[in-house]
């Protein structure tokens, strides 16, 4: 039983993608079916966890089993790198508890499975553009939603020109007489199977559960939902095999709307600024305790806050100012080193004020210990430098010019996966005890504010804190997160006890 698609064009081996009509319907069907009930069985449970890695780990392979039934071969620079960053954030997933770190890993999923379902086929990793890193999941997610309709029409149609043959009628009622004489052998020989064993008893009584009248509504609700979930696989997997490859259009010089001068005198404008901030404030934004603290009406604790997010905010002004001018700007021989020439001056100043913003945050977290949002700062700190420093090397090298969108994607990544190496909750719990250790103070509103992930260090503090209240914050905090998992689907490695 073959389906209009498969009858409807043979697939060229060596071809990079295919269209509508090559595509085999009924694999493609039968994939996003078995997907939909896996997806049930794994998704609908407390919080993401093992079930949640273990499906999306599944959607590339069942990606790689249709290229291989179409006789398709990705483009293996473009999807491996890919490939290993999808599934290390995947794991992940049941591995991170902190609600931050989480949410990145699913972002980074989604964003790392559109890019997939763009480059596995095509390729084109290098030439990747801001565009196509915000479109890719876009463009899946929107495909997952109505891909799908050709590929079931095509089945039913399949279906149904089967059950019309006059050939195969013959073959369907033998077929469904034989099920009706066995009905009364399996009456017989289950329930003697049954008191045989009671596992298979047991397994009986779970498949009786949806029969049940009192379940019915229950199991409609989880047909209907593994059926959706099903869709948008069919959807999500038809659009990954038809995908076009991007087409990365660098303007011509004569094309960009701005000019050598004009851009010339906006980074001259900012680089004098700059200067003149830094050259001013240099004992301030580095000067010691002692330096600061003469400054009449500052006291160290403002010092170390003051301005700390103005200049990353800056920094990351700077770094999109730099890209978009690059972009739009008019420039030939000489114009171009001066332009990638006074682009460094500005980027080496932006790297000062950066260092500025660590040296403040480093202090503020020596007087008043250790947050999530302090650590995660502080990792974004050193992301957007590298990300800096990328940017100099793409202004400087001829054969990587244009190619600036695929080292920002590595410092994005790479700040999220430096996240979950770090584990933001755990170095939070820790720098805060050895504070406590050290200076007898003890950020109770931090601690308490911790994930599952920091569980091994808080647990034991119940035992050591002397003050009554705090006591009796970390004793509620361990009852709130000292909870058994119901089912293996929702098994975490931060939540397991």
């Amino acid at each position: 039983m073959e389906a209009n698609l498969d009858q409807a064009g043979a697939i060229d081996p060596g071809s990079a993608q295919l269209d509508n009509k090559q595509l085999r319907a009924w694999p493609l069907a039968i994939t996003a079916l078995a997907l939909g009930g896996l997806g049930d069985l794994l998704l609908f449970h407390p919080g993401p966890g093992l079930g949640t890695s273990l499906f999306l780990l599944l959607l590339p392979a069942a990606f790689g089993g249709l290229l291989r039934i179409h006789g398709l071969r990705p483009h293996g620079p473009s999807l491996w790198p890919l490939l290993g960053a999808y599934g290390f954030f995947a794991t992940m997933l049941s591995v991170r508890a902190s609600a931050f770190v989480t949410a990145l890993n699913g972002l980074a999923c989604l964003l790392l499975l559109g890019l997939l379902t763009c480059l596995a086929l095509p390729g084109q990793l290098l030439e990747l553009r801001f565009a196509a890193i915000f479109s890719a999941p876009c463009r899946l997610l929107a495909a997952s939603l109505y891909r799908a309709a050709p590929i079931v029409a095509s089945t039913l149609d399949s279906v149904l020109g089967y059950l019309k043959n006059t050939d195969q009628r013959s073959t369907i009622w033998p077929l469904l007489r034989g099920l009706l004489f066995s009905i009364p052998v399996l009456v017989i020989l289950v329930p003697l199977l049954a008191s045989a064993d009671s596992v298979f008893a047991d397994h009986l009584l779970l498949l009786g559960r949806w029969f049940n009248p009192e379940q019915i509504f229950d199991t409609i609700w989880r047909l209907n939902r593994a059926g959706f979930l099903s869709w948008l696989t069919l959807g999500g997997l038809t659009f990954a095999l038809t995908v076009k490859p991007f087409a990365p259009k660098s303007p011509s010089e004569d094309a960009r709307p701005l000019g050598f001068i004009e851009a010339m005198t906006v980074l001259s404008s900012v680089a004098l600024v700059f200067g003149s901030f830094l050259s001013i404030q240099i004992t301030y934004l580095f000067g010691s305790a002692t330096r600061v603290l003469s400054i009449t009406g500052m006291t160290f604790t403002e010092y170390a806050r003051r301005g700390f997010a103005e200049l990353v905010l800056v920094s990351l002004l700077t770094l999109i100012l730099i890209l978009g001018l690059s972009a739009v700007t008019r420039r030939t021989g000489q114009q171009t080193i001066g332009f990638s020439a006074l682009a460094t001056v500005i980027v080496a100043e932006t790297l000062v004020l950066l260092c500025s913003a660590w040296s403040r945050m480093a202090a503020y977290e020596a007087l008043h210990g250790a947050t999530q949002t302090r650590i995660q700062v502080d990792v974004f700190i050193l992301w957007l430098g590298a990300a800096l420093l990328w940017l100099v090397f793409t202004l400087w090298s001829r054969s990587w010019a244009q190619r600036f969108t695929f080292g920002g994607l590595i410092c994005s990544l790479g700040y999220v996966a430096s996240l979950n190496l770090l584990n933001p909750d755990a170095l939070v719990a820790k720098r805060n005890i050895q504070r406590w250790q050290e200076t007898d103070k003890l950020d109770m509103r931090a601690l308490c504010a911790l994930s599952d992930d920091a569980k091994e260090l808080v647990f034991p503090l119940k035992d050591k804190l002397q003050n009554k209240k705090s006591r009796q914050a970390i004793n509620t905090w361990i009852a709130s997160h000292h909870k058994p998992i119901k089912t293996w689907q929702s098994w975490h490695w931060a939540k397991q006890n």
